[in-house]
Formats: C-alpha cells, structure tokens, sequence
C-alpha cells in the first residue's frame, strides 16, 4: 500500500514536468523518436520505482522507529505522569501532614503565649502593688521621719532653756530624747555634747562631738568644742608624750575651727579664741596666750571672761599696772554681766576675781555667795576653775603674804565642792 502511493507520487510529479517542456518546446517527433523515449521514460520511472521501493522501505522502517518511539514516549509518559501523580500525592499528604503540625504547634504555642502573658500579668500587677504598697510605706515613713526631725528640732530651744537655768541632768535628757526622734541632727549632738562638757562628762561629751563631726565634717562648732574637750582631757593627764598628744590635738581642732570661723563663739556666748588663750596658758606660751585673749576680747568686748584671763597674763609678764587696770575693767563689765543676767555665774566668779584682785574682799563676799547659789549642782566644774584662777591671782600678787584674804574664799569654794559631792553620792544611793 505504501509502495503503490509511492509510485502515483512519483508519476505525478514526473509527467507534468514533460508536459511543460513539450508545450515549450513543440518539436515533431518520429515514431522511432518516441519508443525511444518511451522506452527512456520506462527507464527512468523504473529507476524512480526502485528508488521509491528503496525509500519506501527506508520510511517503513524509519515509521517502525517512530511508532516505537511514540508508544516508549506514550507509556513513558503515562509513568512518568503516574509517578508524578504518586509523589504529588505524597507531597500533598505531606504537606497536609506538616500543615496540621504546623497549626497543631501554633496552637501549642499561642496556649503557652497566652499563659506566659496572663502570667507575666499578674507578676506585674502583683509587682505594682508591691511598688504601691512601698511607695504609701516610704511615704509614710518619710511623713514620720519628718514628723520625728520636727519635733526633735522643736525640743532643742528647751534644752538651751534647761542649760541656762543650770538644769544640765534635764537638759542631757531632753537632748537624748531628740536624739532618739532623730539621731542624724549635728546640732543635736553638739549641744549635748557641750552640756557634758560643762557637767565634766568628758567620754560623753567627746562621744557626741565626734558623731557630730561624722555628720558635718566641717561643723566649726563642734570641731572647736572637740578641741575643747581634748584640752580639758590632756589637763587632767600626767605630763609626758601623752599628754602632750591630747593638747596638741585640741589645739589643731580649734585652729581649724577658727580658719572656718575666726568670729566663732561657743554656747555660752564666748570667744573660742579664750579656749584656745587657755590650752597656750597651760602649756607656759604666754605670749600665744596673751594674743588669743586679746582676739577674743575684740570678738566679745563686753565680756569679762578674756579680760580676767588678760589681767592675770599680764602680771605673768611681770606688768602688775596694766594687770590692775585690766582687772578695773573685768569688775566693771562682770557686774554689768551679772545685772543682765542673775544667773550667770561666770560673770559672778569674774567679778569675785577682779574685787579680790583689787583688795575689796568685803564686796566680794557678796560675789562668792551668788556663785555658790547660782553654779549648777551637776557642774563642780565652776567651781573647781574658779579656785584655780584664785590660786593664781594668789601668786601674781605676791602669795599668800600679800593677799592673805584670798585663802579663806578659796577655802570655802572647796567645802562647798565636798558638799556636793556628798549630796551627789546621796542622790545616787536614793536611785539605785
């Protein structure tokens, strides 16, 4: 079948080519002529057969590769399509599979966001309510403090007052109660501080002027009643290095207290340029002694205090005129002291000083039995350095020769500090 649809082809396309070139060229032809091209014709058609048969068998065989092609191609494809419809719907299951883990997780996972949050919530809110209750308690505590610090601050004035009329035991009390409403006051612990000072309570009294200086480093006030302290301390010392030592740490506390505040004065209204006469008196520096007093006499110049210490130094340097003149004028200002004020006693034992200093021994009866009356019982203090400055009038003087009068008062001044002590012992036994 193929080979006959092969010849037709090949008859069609070779006849048609003859016909054109007859109608092109139109030569009369002998009957020899045509059988001859007749048989040429067979020759050529049977070459053309034999190539067609040729081709044709080529083609079957070439058709046989392409049926065999097209049907490895068909079921090919079809396994192919097979396998990937397989793993398309292995795919699919997988990723149904992962999908359904992935939401399962999520779910998982916003639960525990979710309690993690609810959680944290009420970490917070517990933690706000803690801050709440923190902040009402600080601000309660800081609405006591302030109503502690304020009623302490109101309890100094009464301490003063109590030390100004000689009540040092109730002054120390009401200071320690506002130390125990607020122990963080510099003010507080100096002016306890000085009260000991003055009852002769030197370890109480350096204990609160150190922690008044813990407080305020640069307190002048305590720093120079600390020195003060020290001083009184080393007085009392055997001489040697040790001594030396506390003095010479006295000294430097009041120094620095000066180069803060040269104009400073104590509780009792004077010049801490006495104190520091008084350390230079002690150690023999006269001269040191003589310029300090005299600062503090231009700092205080209605006091009698540096001009009594004055008068004495001055005969110490051999210069009895300018002692009496002075000792005029600490009877004068110590008499003015004593009408301002009926109960300061240190103007009474200036004014007793200067009268017996003066020869007026009868007037100065008068002066001794007010500072027997008016020096505080819990201070022997006043009375022990008034004997000391007597003791030493004695001798700038001439001795007990030429001032003989001077023996009885200070006589006295010690019965009165052995009746103390015996009225203090008294108190002491009463209250145990």
């Amino acid at each position: 079948m193929r080979l006959i649809s092969a010849l037709i082809l090949l008859v069609l396309l070779v006849v048609p080519a003859r016909a054109d070139a007859q109608e092109a060229t139109p030569i009369p032809m002998t009957p020899d002529a045509a059988l001859g091209e007749m048989r040429q014709l067979m020759d050529e058609a049977r070459t053309h057969v034999d190539d067609a048969r040729r081709y044709a068998e080529d083609a079957s065989s070439f058709l046989g590769i392409f049926e065999a092609l097209g049907l490895s191609v068909t079921v090919g494809g079809a396994l192919l399509a097979a396998f990937g419809v397989l793993r398309l719907l292995s795919a699919q299951n997988a990723l149904t599979t992962t999908r359904e883990k992935m939401e399962a997780e999520l779910i998982r996972t916003r639960q525990r966001f979710e309690e993690e949050l609810s959680r944290k919530e009420a970490e917070l809110d517990m933690l706000n309510q803690q801050l709440r209750m923190q902040s009402e308690a600080s601000t309660r505590a800081a609405a006591e403090a302030t109503a502690r610090a304020t009623l302490a601050l109101s309890l100094l004035p009464l301490g003063e007052r109590q030390y100004r009329a000689q009540d040092f035991d109730g002054a120390i009390q009401t200071y320690k109660r506002a130390l125990d409403l607020a122990d963080n006051n510099p003010v507080t612990h100096l002016r306890i501080g000085y009260v000991y000072t003055q009852s002769g309570k030197l370890e109480e009294a350096r204990y609160h002027l150190n922690r008044a200086m813990e407080i305020e480093p640069n307190f002048p006030n305590a720093m120079a009643a600390l020195g003060y302290v020290h001083r009184r301390i080393g007085e009392k010392m055997p001489d040697g290095l040790e001594k030396d030592a506390m003095l010479n740490e006295g000294e430097g506390h009041i120094i620095q207290a000066l180069r803060i505040s040269p104009m400073l004065i104590d509780d009792d209204g004077e010049s801490w340029w006495g104190s520091l006469g008084g350390l230079y008196r002690r150690r023999g520096q006269v001269d040191q002694a003589i310029n300090a007093y005299e600062r503090a006499a231009l700092i205080t110049p209605h006091s009698s205090y540096p001009f009594s210490n004055l008068a004495l130094l001055y005969m110490e340097k051999e210069d009895r005129e300018k002692m009496l003149a002075t000792f005029k004028r600490v009877e004068r200002l110590a008499a003015a002291e004593t009408q301002a004020e009926v109960d300061n006693y240190w103007a009474y034992a200036d004014l007793l000083a200067s009268q017996l200093a003066l020869g007026k021994a009868g007037e100065a009866e008068h002066a001794l039995r007010s500072v027997i009356d008016i020096a505080p019982e819990s201070s022997p203090y006043v009375l022990t350095m008034l004997i000391d400055t007597l003791t030493r009038l004695t001798k700038a003087l001439g001795g007990e020769n030429a001032a003989p009068y001077i023996r009885s008062f200070i006589d006295r001044l010690r019965e009165e500090i052995a009746e103390r002590e015996e009225r203090q012992k008294a108190r002491e036994e009463v209250g145990s």
